[in-house]
């Protein structure tokens, strides 16, 4: 592998972090929001 592979994966991989963090993060409020 070379390093541009790695960066685009690296780059590929915060990117889909962020947006499944920021969907749990979203869910969790509305869920917390429902029961209260």
């Amino acid at each position: 592998m070379t390093a541009h592979n790695l960066m685009i994966n690296a780059a590929v991989l915060s990117s889909s972090l962020i947006i499944v963090g920021l969907v749990l993060g979203f869910l969790m409020l509305k869920i917390q929001g429902g029961e209260g």
